[in-house]
């Protein structure tokens, strides 16, 4: 059986593009995306502004015949805006997810207005 598959999470600065953060904690990363208790929201004002780009990734799965014991490539899950002063956030499942078959971004785009603890912990790592 499978061990849990290993995340990290890049944060980026949305108004300059500049990595400010890669996150490879498996606690922290898995408190940041306690998803339980987002509430999903139907759209977002316009008036949001952009701050930052989370860009989450995970261990692909273990082929057949792969040694489990080396370490596995990553790749990108979903992409997560969060927006100046305020705890609402977009998350875009990314495509390669889902395999064999093409979605439109759109339906696989969600809103959400994360918990505070949440914030706040992303915050916390930003300062670090």
């Amino acid at each position: 059986m499978e061990s849990k598959k290993q995340s990290r999470i890049e944060i980026y600065s949305v108004e300059n593009d500049k990595l400010l953060k890669t996150i490879d904690d498996q606690i922290v990363v898995n408190e940041l995306f306690s998803t339980y208790n987002w509430e999903e929201k139907s759209e977002l004002s316009d008036d949001l502004i952009p701050e930052y780009q989370l860009l989450v990734y995970q261990e692909k799965t273990m082929l057949w015949g792969q040694d489990p014991d080396k370490d596995r490539e990553y790749e990108l899950i979903a992409t997560i805006t969060t927006f100046l002063d305020s705890s609402y956030i977009e998350e875009v499942i990314s495509s390669d997810v889902v395999k064999n078959m093409k979605i439109p971004e759109y339906a696989m785009t969600f809103y959400y207005i994360m918990p505070d603890k949440i914030m706040e912990t992303l915050h916390e790592q930003l300062e670090e």
